[in-house]
Order: C-alpha cells, then structure tokens, then sequence
C-alpha cells in the first residue's frame, strides 16, 4: 500500500510538474507574440461627429444661398413666361375677333335685303380680310409670327384697315360693325406684326419695326424686278405686277380727285376701290 501510494503521489507531481510548465510557456508566448491588431475600417466616433458637423453646416450653408436665389429666379422667369403667354393670347383673341367681325358685317348687310351685285361687292369687300385674319390666328398658335409670309399679311392688314377707316370718315357714315373691325385690325396687326419683327418678348428679335419694314419693301421691289424661274413664279409674278398696275392707275384716280376738289364721297369711292386691291397684292 505504501508503495501504490507513493507511486500515486510521484503520477500527480509529475502531472503538476507539466501544467506549470505548460501554462508558463503559453503566458510567455502570448507576451511575445501580440495578437494582430485589426484594421479599423469603420470611421471613429470623433470623424463621424467631425464630417457630421461639417456636412450639417454645408447642407444648412447651401439650402441658405438656394433659397435667396432660386426663388427669384423663378419669379423672374415666371413673370416673363407669363407676360409672353399673355401677349400671345391677346393677339390671338385679336385675329379671332377680326374675323367673327368681318363676318358679321356680311350677316348684318345681308339682313338689310340689299340688292344682289351690292351684297357680292361687300362679300368681296370682306371675304379676303376675314380668311387672312382666320390664317393668322393659326400663324399665331405656331409662333409663325415671324415669318416673311404672315409678317406681310399683317402689314396688308394694316394699310386695308387704315383705307377703310379713311373711306369711312370721307364717305360720312357707313356699316358700324364694319368700323370696329376695321379699329381692332389697326390695333391687332400692329402688335402681330411687332410680335413678329421684336418676338413676344419683344428683345430677340435683330431689328427694329422700320428696318424690317423697308427690308420688306426692298425684298418686294426685288422679286418683281426679277425674272421668274418657272411656271409657278411667273405666274405670281405676273398676278403681282397686275394688281400693282391696277393700284398705280386707281392711285392715279384719287390723286386727280383730290387736285379737282371732288366731292368727299367721289374720292371715298375711289379710295373704297383702291382698298380692294390691298390685299391681293400679297
């Protein structure tokens, strides 16, 4: 027994013996071998408090400067917008107007139970004025203003309501309706044609109402001097140079009618006559 205990005592000293050993050389080795360090690549609590702060006082800097500039910027270009849309609606009211008026002049002398050849001439009095004002409200919604074609409409438009209302004022009376029409197409054309020379903002366009007009006239001069390149331009070419021609001899009648002191209504008669022509010689 003294033996088995011996040995019993000898086993668990050399087993301590061993877990000392062992426990020493792992303290040892954990001292000179550190473990690794792990990269941190989450921003700290200081950088994130940091860059917080900073991008705070960014967002707060550029919502400051936004709202002190973009609210002006849209009321300017608001108010132009609206000024532009406004502008383009009243002459398109206009040119609408003109040709409910022309036709009611129509309906109105037509009501009278005038004669047969009287109501053709007033038919052919008004028919041009009223298709041309009709195209021109299409012109209008296009933004088409500025072309060559509707800026000389415009300008026959012009001269016809200026002769109407001179015939009217010779002649001492005359179709009412016909009067307001001839006063919105004075007013109307006028701002279409500015409209198509300035545009509705009345800056882009290049040049100014009188240098367009006499471009206008030149270019008019211009292609009547020509010689035409086919068919189709002969032909206009030769439908102008006629009306013109007309024009010229009925000029010739008004200006004798004013030189032999004839009566208001002989010259308001041969002024009505020259009107007609007006518009054919777009």
């Amino acid at each position: 027994n003294m033996m088995n205990m011996m040995k019993l005592i000898s086993l668990i000293s050399v087993v301590l013996i061993l877990a000392t050993n062992g426990a020493a050389a792992f303290h040892t080795s954990s001292r000179l071998a550190p473990m690794p360090q792990v990269q941190q690549t989450s921003p700290s609590f200081r950088s994130i408090v940091t860059s917080s702060n900073f991008d705070v006082r960014s967002n707060a800097a550029a919502i400051k400067t936004a709202s002190s500039v973009k609210p002006l910027m849209l009321s300017s270009s608001g108010e132009d917008f609206c000024k532009i849309q406004g502008r383009k609606k009243r002459v398109i009211l206009g040119y609408k107007a003109m040709t409910a008026l022309y036709i009611a002049v129509f309906l109105y002398s037509a009501s009278k139970s005038v004669a047969a050849n009287t109501l053709l001439a007033i038919t052919s009095y008004v028919a041009m004025p009223a298709g041309l004002s009709y195209i021109m409200i299409s012109a209008a919604k296009h933004d088409r203003l500025g072309s060559d074609t509707y800026k000389r409409i415009n300008l026959s438009l012009l001269e016809y309501a200026v002769l109407g209302l001179s015939v009217i004022k010779l002649s001492g009376g005359g179709n009412p309706i016909l009067k307001v029409a001839y006063i919105i197409t004075l007013i109307n054309t006028i701002k279409g044609y500015a409209y198509g020379v300035l545009g509705l903002d009345k800056k882009s366009g290049s040049d100014t109402m009188v240098q367009d007009f006499i471009k206008g006239v030149k270019s008019t001069i211009k292609g009547i001097c020509s010689d035409p390149k086919n068919m189709k331009s002969f032909g206009y070419w030769s439908a102008t140079l006629m009306v013109v021609t007309m024009k010229l001899f009925k000029l010739k009648d008004i200006i004798l009618a004013l030189q032999s002191a004839a009566a208001s209504k002989d010259i308001a008669m041969s002024l009505a006559r020259f009107n007609r022509l007006s518009l054919l010689a777009l």
